[in-house]
């Protein structure tokens, strides 16, 4: 179970009881792990597609990062809010985003979300719940906590969700978004994907503190730290945390430890990475851990994990060969969106 490493409640102890796989419904479990290895497949589709010189732009992957975004999708409900960063293809996936909008976007389509027109990262969903992604680390935390602040007071019974790697939690807006939704206590699940690396700078000379989550003690809120390989289990936990919020809304900080299996980019060699390092995290990839937890306690058969992943590639393959036969922007079209009409 996730470790409390601090808060201002002696009752948090006890919150969350053991909980068990056999709690979350099968077909939760194949949708969790449809999410990790659909992203995981576009994400190796992106790279190819990246040193081919089809890809306008950087690409940035969460590569080994899978299990954070699929559980907590998993754990969300329609009304909820998300805020995304660079490495939460998993986010998109997991509340509705189809694969062919994704490769649309990556490719820089017309018929793409943002029409060809925005850097390939730099989009979002609406209508799924998902903010579209400012560059700025740090900067969508303000914007999570204010969009869950509004929704509520329409009567919505809205949490949110909000990324941050370890090096943006040394930004001012993560300073800022955390105090104010700890005053106010709004409802907001601050996901810092800890993996070790702000860029190629190491965690070591950017914090002091032994975790991320003993921040939490100085905003007076819980702070948790996860298994950010463990989808099952972090999926247990999710649902627990996020019914508990709803009951009683305030802010939690929850730690994933995890480590990005490629560089800052694929234009980075990683080369600063140790290789000890990778190879610890890469015994324990998030899907080889679900797969082996979902089969040896019983919720899935090996049969169908396979029929999961045969059927991803199969969607990957047919969505990117779509979208590199729809045409790029018209620039005849290049004015059109940035001025409004009269």
């Amino acid at each position: 179970m996730p470790r409390r490493d601090s808060g201002r409640l002696d009752e948090m102890d006890v919150l969350f009881p053991q909980t068990s796989v056999t709690d979350v419904p099968p077909p939760e479990w194949a949708r969790l792990y449809r999410t990790m290895v659909l992203s995981r497949k576009i994400e190796e589709r992106l790279i190819r597609l990246y040193h081919q010189a089809k890809i306008f732009g950087g690409v940035y992957t969460g590569v080994g990062q899978e299990a954070i975004g699929a559980a907590a999708t998993s754990a969300s409900q329609q009304e909820d809010l998300f805020a995304p960063l660079i490495r939460n293809m998993t986010i998109h996936i997991g509340r509705g985003e189809t694969t062919l909008n994704i490769f649309r976007q990556w490719l820089a389509r017309a018929s793409g979300p943002t029409r060809g027109r925005d850097g390939n990262v730099h989009y979002g969903n609406l209508k799924n719940g998902v903010y579209t992604m400012i560059s700025h680390l740090g900067a969508m935390l303000p914007v999570i906590v204010g969009g869950v602040m509004a929704k509520r007071r329409r009567g919505f019974d809205t949490i949110g969700f909000g990324t941050i790697g370890d090096g943006g939690t040394s930004t001012g807006d993560f300073h800022e978004a955390v105090n104010f939704a700890a005053v106010y206590d709004v409802p907001v699940i601050f996901l810092i994907e800890n993996n070790h690396f702000a860029y190629s700078t190491p965690r070591e000379f950017q914090y002091k503190c032994a975790r991320l989550a003993d921040k939490a003690v100085g905003y007076g809120i819980e702070g948790y730290g996860v298994d950010g390989n463990d989808a099952v289990e972090m999926l247990l936990f999710f649902r627990k945390l996020a019914a508990d919020l709803r009951a009683r809304p305030r802010a939690v900080l929850v730690e994933c430890d995890t480590l990005r299996m490629r560089g800052h980019g694929e234009h980075d060699d990683s080369s600063y990475v140790p290789k000890e390092l990778l190879a610890r995290y890469a015994a324990r990839d998030p899907i080889k851990v679900a797969r082996e937890r979902l089969t040896n306690e019983g919720m899935l058969a090996a049969a169908q994990l396979d029929a999961i992943e045969a059927a991803c590639a199969a969607e990957v393959d047919a969505a990117y060969r779509e979208a590199l036969r729809e045409p790029p922007p018209d620039p005849a079209t290049l004015a059109q969106g940035v001025y409004a009409d009269g």
